[in-house]
This record gives structure tokens, sequence and C-alpha cells, in this order.
């Protein structure tokens, strides 16, 4: 055969279009196996009956019911929400100022330090992290020791085994999830808009407001929709922390494993489900409208 019907053919060969679901069905599959199946399986688990240790198959509402209407369950929920509420604006409070300042330092040497410095806290163990914080924040750490030799308290305030604490280490472990986003939409600021403003007279706080807030703002929502979706779904933290007056919805899911309670822990996992997915609609449509403001 002639080398050039041999080079005719490859070209043939490589020019076969396949179909877009055969492209995607590997994808797909890991989708079906890994989310949709479990998800199914969690509802149909939530209209079960657990009664004396036993899982009874007959459908029922009593245990969305009792989420509904149960104070243990009601406060639960509460914890969760507040926790993720005030975990993302304390990381994006800290977040916004700290990618401000890398973008606008000179210094390429010092910027990859502060952004090594942010990115640590994920590189350590989340249970090191969380007893390194309970030593940082107890009633003699060296936290409430500095703010007595400061003079802002007379004697040690509680910041260990309540919600304050663990809104602060959540803070500090889901900041590179914020800071890198917020920067990288500082990044691409077309740097004429700024020269531009200076030439008229604008100075920094105009420019900031008018220009880098409203034009970064989209970089600061993204980031804030991923730090409140993880802070639903932590574990350890609020475990360990929290010291059991943190109630969250993944430790009474766990609680319920342990017991076996299968209709529990299925209806308190669809609950995160559904209040993960409100969240990323709520900051979809917020995301839409600060860039059309």
């Amino acid at each position: 055969m002639p080398a050039s019907s041999l080079i005719e053919g490859a070209r043939t060969r490589s020019r076969v279009k396949w179909p877009a679901w055969v492209l995607l069905s590997p994808i797909l599959l890991l989708v079906i196996a890994a989310f949709v199946l479990p998800v199914g399986l969690f509802l149909q688990y939530s209209f079960y009956r657990f009664r004396s240790g036993r899982l009874e198959e007959v459908f029922t509402l009593d245990t969305y019911w009792r989420f509904l209407t149960d104070e243990l369950y009601l406060i639960t929920i509460y914890d969760t929400l507040k926790l993720a509420i005030l975990s993302t604006l304390l990381c994006v409070a800290i977040s916004y100022p700290l990618a401000y300042a890398m973008w606008r330092t000179r210094s390429a040497k010092l910027q990859k330090l502060i952004a090594l410095i942010v990115f640590a806290p994920v590189l350590v163990s989340v249970v090191v992290r969380s007893y390194g914080w309970t030593v940082l924040l107890a009633d003699q750490g060296p936290v409430n020791y500095l703010l007595m030799k400061l003079g802002l308290t007379t004697e040690p305030i509680s910041l260990v085994y309540n919600m304050t604490g663990t809104v602060i280490s959540l803070a500090h472990v889901f900041l590179p999830f914020v800071v890198f986003p917020i920067l990288a939409s500082m990044l691409r600021l077309d740097p004429t808009l700024r020269e531009a403003a200076e030439d008229l007279g604008a100075g920094w706080w105009t420019i900031f407001r008018r220009i880098t807030l409203p034009l970064t703002l989209p970089g600061a929502i993204a980031g804030a929709q991923i730090c409140f979706t993880l802070a639903l779904g932590s574990f350890v933290t609020p475990a360990i922390l929290g010291g059991g007056r943190v109630l969250v919805l993944p430790i009474q899911i766990y609680t319920a494993t342990s017991d076996i309670n299968w209709p529990v822990a299925a209806v308190g996992g669809l609950c995160l489900l559904v209040m993960a997915f409100i969240a990323v609609v709520l900051f979809g449509r917020l995301s839409k409208y600060s860039e059309t403001a």
C-alpha cells in the first residue's frame, strides 16, 4: 500500500468525531456512582423509621417532623448556619485587605512569602490545627495573656469551647479559599483605569470605592461561597473547639451514624445538601448582580 494512502487513512481516522455522550460518559458514571446513587439512598432511608435500635422499612415522615419540631435539631440547624455565616464574614473581612496588600506590594519575594503564610493552614492536619488553636485561645493561653497585658481586659475571655473559637479557627483555615479568588480578580484589573482616575485627581479611597471594589466584588463573592459551603460541612473543628457546646449538623450526623440511626443521618445529610444548594443559588445571583451593577 502506498505511503500516501496510509497517511490519508490516518487523517480520516483523526477526523472522526465522537458523540458528546461518549466523551462525557466517564465523568457521568463517576457522578452517578459518587453522588446520585448515595443521595438517592439517603432519600430512601430518610422515609424509614428507627425504633428500639432497629431500622423499620416502612414509609413515614416522622424523622422529617422531628427535624422541624424538635428543639435540639432546630438549634443544630441554627448553629450550623450561624457558624457558616460568621466564619464567612470574618474570613472575607480579613481576606480582602490581605489580598489588597499582596496586590499592591512591589516585592515578588514578599508576595510569595505572604501567599505561603496564607496557604500554610491547609498543609497542616485539621486535628493538629484545632488543638493548636485550643492552646492559643485557652484562658491561660498567649492570646488572653496578651489582651490582659495590653489592658484590654482584666480577666481571661472565654474563647474556646464555644462559637467564638470555632469561628476563628475556621476562618483561619478557609483564608486561602477567599484570598486567592480576590487576588486573582485584582490582578485582572486594567491598570489604565487607575491611572486615568489619578490623572483626574481621584484619591486612593475614591479609586478603591469606585473602581477596585466594584470590579473585584465577584472574586470576593466567589471566595465567600466556597468558605460558606465548606463551613457548613465542618466536623472536626466544631467537635474540638466547640467542646460539645456548638451543635452542628455534621456532628449530629456522625452521632446518628454511630447509633445506626440511618433515618436521622439521612435527613441531616439531605438538610446539609439543601442548605448548600440554596447558598450556591443565592451567591450565584449575588455575583450576577455585582457584575451588572
